[in-house]
């Protein structure tokens, strides 16, 4: 009797064990880890996740000299050659970065040496045209004297023949022709001496301009904070930030800014095959890289109009700015971000693991377990985040799938 107590009391529980168990392998379990999964409805965020860099929305901007890119000095792009760390706090006036002189002196020079030819030019033509001039003031004096000549040999022919008298007219009337031409040629070659001496005082004056633009664009070379604040230097055209020795170009002047953290943006890059999704006023989930424990909220506040090729893609890509909704001191500009941009909300739908579908046929598909049977069902599926996705079509609240394919299936 005893004995069959124990049987008993040692039987039961095996028994229940092994009709859960044998339930358990019928049904396929009930939790997504094991081999079937009970579909639920539920909440899904439709999210896309971008790298960003936090920056004040506002920014006052350091750039290369205008002075420096005066085209005239013909400086197109200048190094680098010293510089304060990126995130240094400056006042107004405070020392941000030093700019090579080099080929700023190199042309100064050039055109002052440009400048004393000039000056010998300038000097050597006054001479000239004093010497010219002087030679044919005195050829029109010879010429007025020898048309005195003529007019007194003229007054005095009244008293020779006809003929005599008609030759010596003619000698005063061609005096008096080469003493209009010899005044018309000393006019035009004083205008032309002129002219002459003009172009190298033009000349001068606008290399003194030059040099003084010069003499001005080597003292613009050490570069000043116009505004207190935290100094970011810019980009190059690789994406890499400014560094000692790097070259600027006059046609991407932008050394450093100086972020205004009163409101804060990220400013991130989206593919091309995702742009289309998203929306100005989108929400936006943002997390700091350097902030663990802290998310921040914002909103999609521009999304570019144009793609482009940046560094770290593979295809092109779209400038996309989100404001942080909350301002927080933590916050400080050059921190990389990730930003996850909501573009659409889905409440109250089928869920399902992604792990669960599979493709059939171009379609996808779910393995649904319908007592002991197992069927393909083809579903439509909405976005899918964390690992689930949304079934607009196929399924229902309380369907059993299998999270694997049966073997006799494959």
């Amino acid at each position: 009797m005893t004995k069959n107590k124990k049987l008993l009391i040692w039987g039961v529980p095996t028994v229940l064990i092994l009709a859960t168990a044998l339930f358990l392998i019928l049904e396929g379990g009930v939790v997504a880890g094991g081999r079937s999964y009970v579909v639920k409805r539920g909440k899904l965020d439709a999210s896309i996740e971008s790298v960003g860099e936090v920056k004040g929305e506002k920014a006052t901007e350091i750039n290369i000299p205008l002075i420096i890119r005066d085209r005239e000095l013909r400086i197109w792009q200048i190094k680098i050659v010293d510089m304060v760390e990126e995130g240094k706090i400056v006042k107004k006036g405070d020392y941000v970065a030093q700019l090579d002189q080099t080929e700023i002196s190199n042309h100064l020079r050039d055109r002052m040496q440009e400048k004393e030819k000039r000056d010998a030019d300038l000097k050597n033509a006054r001479i000239d045209s004093t010497v010219r001039l002087t030679q044919l003031r005195q050829e029109i004096a010879n010429s007025v004297l020898d048309l005195e000549y003529n007019k007194i040999d003229l007054e005095q022919s009244q008293y020779e023949s006809e003929a005599y008298q008609r030759k010596a007219q003619m000698a005063y009337q061609k005096a008096e022709i080469q003493v209009e031409k010899r005044r018309r040629d000393y006019l035009l070659e004083q205008n032309r001496w002129k002219m002459r001496v003009q172009r190298h005082v033009n000349q001068l004056d606008w290399l003194d301009g030059l040099i003084a633009r010069y003499e001005e664009a080597m003292e613009a070379t050490r570069i000043m904070t116009p505004e207190d604040g935290i100094v970011m230097f810019g980009t190059n055209w690789n994406g890499s930030k400014y560094s000692k020795d790097d070259e600027i170009s006059i046609w991407r002047p932008l050394i450093a800014t100086l972020p205004d953290m009163s409101s804060v943006i990220s400013e991130t890059y989206v593919k091309e095959i995702d742009i289309s999704k998203i929306s100005k006023g989108d929400s936006v989930n943002i997390t700091i890289d350097a902030l663990p424990n802290k998310s921040y909220a914002g909103e999609v506040a521009y999304i570019a109009a144009i793609g482009e090729d940046h560094p770290g893609f593979e295809m092109k890509v779209f400038k996309v700015i989100v404001r942080f909704q909350d301002r927080d001191d933590d916050l400080k500009p050059g921190m990389t971000c990730t930003n996850s941009i909501v573009f659409e909300h889905y409440l109250d739908q089928p869920l399902i693991p992604l792990e669960a579908v599979h493709s059939d046929s171009l379609q996808s598909i779910v393995y649904l377990k319908s007592g002991g049977n197992v069927t393909k069902q083809p579903v439509r599926l909405g976005a899918e985040n964390k690992g689930m996705t949304v079934v607009l079509d196929g399924l229902k609240e309380g369907d059993r799938i299998l999270m694997n394919p049966p073997e006799d299936m494959l």
